[in-house]
Order: C-alpha cells, then sequence, then structure tokens
C-alpha cells in the first residue's frame, strides 16, 4: 500500500472530497462523557482524544464526503 504525505489544504486522498477539522469538545463535554454513571455522548464526529493527545498528535479532520480522518500538526503560532 502506498504511503501518502498529506499537508493542509489537500484534497482526500480516497474520493478527493474535501478535509475539514472536527469538532473539539469543550472540557465540560469531555467530562461528562467520561462519567461512569451517567454518560452523555459526544457529537457525532467529534474529537474524543484529550488536549494532551491533541497536542502530540494533531488536530483531527474528517473527508466531507467519504469520512476518511487524519490528523495534522498544530498549526504554529504567529510570531510577533
Amino acid at each position: 500500500m502506498k504511503v501518502v504525505e498529506l499537508t493542509r489544504g489537500d484534497a482526500c486522498p480516497a474520493c478527493h472530497g474535501e478535509l475539514k477539522p472536527a469538532y473539539v469538545p469543550t472540557d465540560e463535554e469531555l467530562r461528562k462523557a467520561s462519567d461512569r454513571e451517567n454518560p452523555v455522548a459526544l457529537p457525532v464526529g467529534a474529537d474524543s482524544a484529550t488536549k494532551e493527545q491533541r497536542e502530540e498528535l494533531g488536530e483531527l479532520h474528517r473527508c466531507t464526503t467519504c469520512g476518511y480522518v487524519t490528523r495534522f500538526a498544530a498549526a504554529a503560532a504567529p510570531s510577533q
């Protein structure tokens, strides 16, 4: 299988659709989702990774057409 290197703004390698950032739940939503007694589901398509995981692995992006998922390193903050 061929390895495909993607960068922000590239089209989906599976169907050439648009890769859009996934919804990142708030700390409160993540807390409620991990409540063992009364869990509340995260919105469909939300990035369920912790803040630390997102910092390490990057932001989740999902194809709007076929659902292909990938992560891109967080964008560097502009220096002033």
